[in-house]
């Protein structure tokens, strides 16, 4: 390498030629230089090795020839030419498959005349592939982002807008980005949903995520519900730099939802109107069959025992039959008092629901043989009597599916009120309920009583006993003053 391109680079204070030599031939870097006629004048450098095949040798050699490409040649050329008119140039170049960023600035002479050229080239390949790989990722991943039908934005700290995609900006009806970049994102949203954005917003800038449902006004006016999630964006330091927020438009699934909700509160207001119409019609059948039926079946009784009055001396006969057929008659109206009470218990009526439900417990083990027992709290005014007929109904249609399905030996019932809410329960130690029973196809019995719950306001769950059993639970609010 001759001195005076070794000088050009060494400079004042710096390491001297032969250290700088020996250094060159250790790093993947060119240095060269030329005269006036772009004729090669020396080269040196670690850079050479990794040419394959090497160069020829310099003898003869010019700027250039060694690079295959004539655009490439070109430029070379005009760079070197550009520095023997006293200006450096900066240029990439390819040389048998290797990328290099290369510098070239006029040689002087002692006197400070332009000489020749020196120039130092970086072998960047490897630099240059990563870049290429990053840039196609990059390239990528922006195509995957402008195709995703799902709004994706960038926020920084003040709340501006930063980037948007296609989907996101045809949410908020802009036209492209940069009709918005450096918008206020909240000015879209809707007001009484602005405090709940800018908290997760501040969440986020804080380090954390968190997801939040809200509704926008395009900058055309048009309502949209949204649901987003938000995560803080870093840099390589860990700092936040942005907010990233993935949004999806769920206008349609709530509208969907609001008619569901709509149609199930028109089924339930349906199925309530239908209970109160059955339970009215059973408590008018109830007492037409008890006043009218039971009335007139007693006055049949008593003209059958008149009537075997009669015959007992004359007709001995009749007489045995006419005693058979009055207790026929006593069956008769047994009959036809328990059908009234199955349909409406006086009881229910006349001394109301404690006592109901003592009554429906002690016929509940008379008939079935399963103990029952009843622990029934002080409830005073807090059971409306369209209360006490669901609560009757759910004790009812409790104690027929511990008959049917359970298998107990032990049922519970409490009644009370906690808290305001009346409350009931209803427990017994049989085999116990699995989930799919509580909502499959023969759950009929548990869905009305879920219904009759609902439709004052109340819930009510049915779940297995972690001792075994099932147990019914019923919530009632406080009944308004």
């Amino acid at each position: 390498m001759t001195d005076a391109a070794i000088a050009a680079f060494s400079g004042p204070g710096g390491l001297d030629p032969t250290q700088l030599g020996r250094l060159v031939d250790q790093l993947p870097v060119l240095i060269w230089s030329s005269d006036l006629d772009l004729r090669v004048t020396s080269r040196r450098g670690g850079g050479l090795a990794l040419l394959d095949p090497p160069p020829a040798p310099d003898e003869g050699l010019r700027v250039g020839d060694a690079i295959e490409d004539p655009a490439e040649v070109a430029r070379v050329i005009e760079a070197h030419e550009t520095a023997l008119r006293g200006t450096a140039t900066t240029y990439a170049v390819s040389v048998r498959g290797r990328t290099f960023s290369a510098r070239v600035e006029p040689l002087r002479d002692a006197a400070g005349a332009i000489c020749g050229v020196a120039g130092v080239a970086l072998d960047i390949t490897d630099r240059r592939r990563a870049e290429n790989a990053l840039q196609a990722s990059e390239n990528r991943l922006r195509a995957i982002i402008e195709s995703e039908p799902e709004c994706v934005k960038l926020v920084d700290h003040q709340g501006r807008l930063l980037d948007m995609n296609p989907a996101g900006l045809e949410m908020i009806q802009a036209a492209n980005l940069e009709q918005v970049r450096g918008m206020l994102i909240g000015e879209v949203v809707a007001p009484e949903h602005r405090e709940a954005f800018n908290h997760l917003h501040q969440r986020v800038f804080a380090g954390e995520s968190g997801t939040l449902e809200f509704e926008i006004v395009g900058l055309h006016g048009k309502h949209r519900w949204l649901t987003t999630h938000a995560v803080p964006l870093r840099d390589a330091s860990g700092r936040i730099q942005a907010s990233l927020g993935i949004t999806r438009d769920i206008t349609e699934a709530r509208r969907a939802e609001e008619q569901l909700r709509a149609s199930r509160g028109a089924l339930r207001s349906l199925a309530t109107r239908q209970q109160d119409v059955r339970e009215d019609e059973r408590t008018r059948i109830a007492r037409e069959i008890h006043d009218s039926l039971g009335q007139a079946l007693t006055a049949l009784k008593l003209q059958l025992v008149a009537a075997q009055e009669m015959a007992d001396a004359k007709a001995p006969e009749i007489a045995a039959r006419l005693c058979e057929t009055a207790g026929m008659v006593d069956d008769l109206v047994k009959i036809v008092r328990r059908i009234a009470s199955d349909l409406r218990p006086p009881i229910l009526d006349q001394l109301g629901l404690p006592a109901a439900v003592e009554w429906l417990a002690q016929d509940f083990s008379r008939r079935s043989g399963i103990a029952c027992d009843v622990t029934l709290l002080p409830v005073n005014d807090a059971i409306t009597d369209d209360l006490a007929t669901a609560l009757f109904r759910i004790v009812q249609e409790g104690l027929t599916n511990v008959s049917r399905h359970a298998g107990a030996s032990q049922v519970e019932i409490g009644l009370g009120v906690s808290g305001g809410s009346v409350t009931l329960e209803i427990s017994d130690d049989g085999r116990g309920i699995t989930e799919a029973a509580t909502t499959g196809p023969q759950s009929l019995g548990i869905l009305g009583m879920r219904e009759r719950a609902a439709a004052l306001g109340g819930v009510l769950e049915v779940v297995p006993r972690p001792d075994g059993g099932t147990r019914v639970s019923a919530w009632f609010p406080p009944v308004p003053r």
